[in-house]
């Protein structure tokens, strides 16, 4: 062993640190052989070894090919160079005093014996980025047609989608081959003394290395006219002009230019190339000098001159025909040219018997908030600290034979809050959330809590349709990506606590497929290294049958499992014939489509999976994983994609086709939330077909502002304060379409014309299998005035019977939280709705209380929903004479509206300085208010 006190000498000290710097190289490249192993090793047990293979040797591929390619052109620029050099004795005055004299004799003494290892450490150099081209090249040589040409060129869409980006990185790397190889030469040549350097003087070049060095310049010139050349496609995504895209100064000014400047490239290619049997640099200087002048004038003067003379004293007819590909390229590109315009009269008249003819509608009605109902689940439904519900999702199941709209959450486990830390907890015994939690969307329990159909540990079901016959999870949405457990050891797993005050546990062994088999020494090194994790290794708990368990969340599991894909920011869990499955929502996305407006990523950046920039979407492919055995299926949902078309060629054991998808699976699909916010943000200007309306910008929408004041709403409060406000999202309704009498699960979202609060128009995607994807587009009459999200919210907080009550209850100690304003079209009108909850300081568990139901000019806030629309359509009156020493058999809505009167009262005597009358009703206030939440606490 070493003692390090003992190195005196600078020789020990630097023996010790070369052994340290070989150790951690020694270990660093251990652990890359680890993860290369451990990676395959995972791939091939979920069946997707063939997908991993693919890759590797398409980088390998790539690798070798640009490298042997760097190689052969290195190496035969240097066996020339030598030919080039003059037959003389360069050093035979030589100075050792002389830096460039010391530099010639140590490069002609090295050059002949590493000119072999020199080019091929470059070729090495310059190949080892090519491996991470592998996608675009696999995309290239599998390339699918788009069906759509560009206006400008009349090419398909696929040569840009697939060539474009691939033929600009290979000319980029063909610039840094051949530049490279020119500075090895030139220093070669000045070293040798083929090229001289002397001071005041233009330096003197030998006609051998002129020859070498003019056509290293005609291959830069040749490069550079590729590189214009595509240049001149890419015009098609210019941002000069009024829209995005190639515009009346790109086409007939600037583009001519390239084409000029393509002509002058290859021109002076041929100069360089002639000449190599001419005396002097006349030829190349005179390219060099007509390629800078036509850059300057033909390529910055004339479409400056252009643009300013011809095109802005008549931007709108000059500009008309470029605008018009603008939008209809947009529109094709986010997949809004097939959405169905329909009229929407946003009628007044609107009775109790059309509320009783749409019974369906108004029985899944939402009256829970997402966000505020996980708060409410994590206090009644987590059972142990190391259990989270963190997120709630919507669905909808058969329920008595009545599709019904549900609220589902998983109990995952959460290992911040084990018991007690430490490797056997973590890895081998708290493996698995358990359960899940349904009630439904538009029912109310006592004290306003949620109805559930399915609740605690082990799960007590309410209604049959719900059993969970397999309720382990161990994959879900809250696992850490870099999280393993080791399942089959001798140490048994926690199942679930056998009661909620005991701390008495079940037990289980794992039984499904998933994992990665540790029993050899081998694996158990190889993931031991990948994890750090010594005990991987040493552990006398591990048996032959131990199987390691990685990428256990879902998100990151199906991005390793096709890491060219795009993730929707919210899997949901769907129960299929007892088991738990998740659904993930991915995308193919490109940022070279012609014309296409960028996306407008505001609504989704801080939340999603998706890139800042692209310009084309499709959802292609629905992901399927078993939160039980971590199964995944890959089906793809849009065959009609040229992108998927291509992958599903190059990966074929990756997909499946949406006719594998069994009827079960397919009644949970629904229509992604990020893809329906990008195209309703993409429409808000796109609605606008006609090219002059678009030009003028006369026609504009906007998403109206969120009212609601719930925790996510909280969160995102800061994420929005650049852009001012807080934009509604999208959510899902379970309705009928107007004109229709059955149900669709359907995700809705409202606009409002811009700088005006009443609604022109309502945007709703269908999730039902049998319409899967389609888009309407529900326009309300221009001439009339339809309240919008933001002035309902408005009237609703401004309606001095409900502030006052929200400012009531706020004094007693209550947090009133406003949730979700939904906009719910039945017949040909228009009703709002949202729902309070309340949140105590002593108890912090959300309630919901009251729901306010708004239509046209009534505006009713009752404990119900029935009582709201009630005393909406019907005769229900709010009796506010009430007998303070009677209020037994009063609602609570009364008593508040009571309590609200008597406020008023008081601030009248307050204002009228008497005091004891002030004092006497605010005493009367208090009592009933206090009297209303008890009220509220027993129902």
């Amino acid at each position: 062993m070493v003692n390090i006190g003992n190195l005196n000498t600078n020789s020990e000290r630097r023996g010790f640190s070369f052994i340290v710097f070989i150790a951690i190289i020694g270990f660093s490249l251990a652990r890359g052989i680890a993860n290369f192993y451990t990676n395959y090793l995972w791939f091939d047990s979920v069946g997707l070894e063939s997908v991993w293979v693919k890759i590797l040797l398409t980088r390998t591929a790539l690798v070798g090919a640009t490298s042997l390619i760097a190689f052969i052109f290195i190496f035969t620029n240097l066996r020339l160079a030598t030919r080039a050099t003059p037959v003389m004795d360069i050093f035979e005055a030589f100075d050792s005093e002389d830096p460039l004299a010391r530099f010639r004799s140590f490069v002609s003494e090295r050059f002949a014996r590493f000119r072999l290892t020199g080019a091929v450490a470059l070729s090495l150099f310059l190949g080892a980025g090519a491996s991470t081209l592998w996608e675009q090249v696999l995309l290239f040589l599998n390339r699918q047609g788009f069906g759509v040409s560009d206006p400008v060129f009349n090419y398909d869409v696929a040569s840009y989608v697939y060539g474009l980006p691939l033929y600009r990185l290979f000319v980029s790397w063909g610039f840094q081959l051949v530049t490279l190889t020119s500075l090895v030469v030139i220093l070669y040549f000045i070293a040798t003394g083929a090229l001289q350097l002397r001071p005041g003087r233009l330096p003197e070049v030998s006609s051998g290395a002129k020859a070498h060095l003019s056509v290293l310049l005609a291959f830069i010139a040749l490069l550079k006219a590729v590189a214009y050349r595509l240049d001149a496609l890419e015009l098609l995504y210019s941002p000069r002009g009024k829209v995005f895209g190639a515009s009346y100064t790109d086409v007939v000014a600037h583009l001519p230019a390239l084409n000029l400047l393509i002509l002058i490239s290859l021109f002076g290619a041929i100069l360089l190339l002639v000449n190599i049997r001419r005396r002097g640099w006349l030829l190349p200087t005179t390219a060099i000098g007509l390629w800078l002048a036509v850059s300057i004038i033909v390529g910055g003067i004339v479409p400056a001159a252009i643009q300013r003379f011809r095109v802005v004293p008549d931007e709108l007819n000059k500009e008309l025909p470029y605008v018009e590909d603008h939008i209809n390229y947009t529109r094709l590109a986010y997949g809004l040219d097939s959405i169905e315009e329909r009229q929407f009269e946003a009628s007044p008249n609107l009775s109790q018997n059309d509320i009783n003819d749409n019974s369906q509608t108004v029985d899944n009605i939402r009256l829970w908030d997402p966000t505020v109902l996980a708060e409410t689940y994590s206090q009644l439904q987590e059972i142990r600290a190391y259990y989270a519900l963190d997120e709630v999702d919507v669905d909808r199941y058969m329920i008595d034979g009545q599709l019904t709209q549900v609220m589902v959450s998983a109990r995952e486990l959460d290992q911040t809050n084990l018991p007690a830390q430490g490797w056997v907890n973590q890895k081998l015994q708290y493996t698995h959330g358990f359960g899940v939690v349904f009630s439904p969307a538009n029912n109310v329990a006592s004290q306003g809590q949620p109805d559930f159909y399915v609740k605690g540990v082990p799960a007590n079901t309410s209604v049959a349709e719900l059993e969970v016959d397999q309720p382990r999870i161990y994959f879900g949405e809250s696992a850490d990506s870099d999280e393993y457990v080791v399942v089959n050891s001798l140490q048994d797993e926690v199942d679930y606590p056998l009661s909620t005050e005991g701390q008495s546990v079940a037990y289980t062994n794992y039984s499904g497929e998933g994992g990665v088999s540790i029993g050899s020494f081998f694996k158990r090194l190889g993931f031991a290294l990948r994890y750090s994790e010594l005990n991987l290794l040493i552990s006398n708990q591990l048996s032959d049958g131990s199987k390691l368990i990685m990428e256990r969340n879902i998100i990151s599991r199906v991005k390793k499992a096709a890491p060219f894909l795009y993730t929707d920011n919210d899997p949901y869990l769907a129960l299929i014939d007892g088991n738990l499955f998740w659904i993930i929502d991915l995308y193919t996305l490109s940022d070279r489509y012609p014309y296409a407006q960028p996306a407008d990523t505001t609504r989704i950046n801080d939340r999603s999976g998706l890139p800042i920039n692209f310009n084309y979407i499709r959802n292609s492919v629905k992901a399927v994983v078993n939160a039980y055995d971590g199964t995944m299926n890959f089906y793809v949902f849009d065959e009609n994609d040229p992108l998927i078309k291509s992958y599903a060629e190059i990966f074929p054991s990756l997909f499946d086709d949406k006719s594998n998808m069994s009827d079960d699976l397919l009644n949970h699909i629904r229509y992604p939330e990020d893809l329906f916010t990008i195209q309703s943000d993409m429409y808000r200007d796109y609605h606008m077909t006609d090219p002059r309306v678009f030009y003028a910008d006369e026609d504009p929408w906007v998403i109206p502002t969120d009212s609601s004041t719930t925790p996510r709403l909280a969160t995102l409060r800061g994420e929005f304060s650049e852009i001012g406000f807080k934009p509604m999202l999208p959510y899902y309704l379970l309705m009928s379409l107007p004109g229709e009498s059955d149900l669709s699960y359907l995700i809705f979202q409202p606009f409002n014309p811009e700088n005006r609060p009443n609604m022109q128009s309502f945007l709703v995607a269908d999730a039902d299998p049998e319409n899967y994807g389609q888009i309407i587009d529900f326009k309300l009459p221009k001439g009339e005035f339809v309240d919008g999200p933001t002035q309902v919210a408005t009237r609703i907080n401004q309606d001095p019977d409900i502030s006052q009550i929200f400012t009531l209850l706020d004094q007693q100690g209550s947090s009133v939280i406003k949730g979700n304003l939904f906009v719910v079209p039945i017949n040909q009108s228009v009703l709002y709705y949202q729902p309070i909850y309340l949140q105590g300081e002593q108890n912090p568990l959300p309630e919901f209380k009251f729901v306010v139901v708004v239509f046209q000019d009534r505006i009713i806030m009752a404990e119900s929903l029935t009582l709201a629309l009630e005393g909406v359509f019907g005769d229900l009156e709010i009796d506010l004479d009430l007998d303070i020493d009677d209020t037994e058999d009063i609602s609570a809505i009364d008593l508040l509206n009571k309590a609200s009167d008597l406020f008023d009262q008081a601030q009248n005597a307050l204002t009228d300085g008497n005091l004891g009358k002030y004092q006497d009703l605010i005493i009367q206030v208090e009592e009933l208010v206090n009297k209303a939440l008890e009220t509220l606490n027993q129902q």
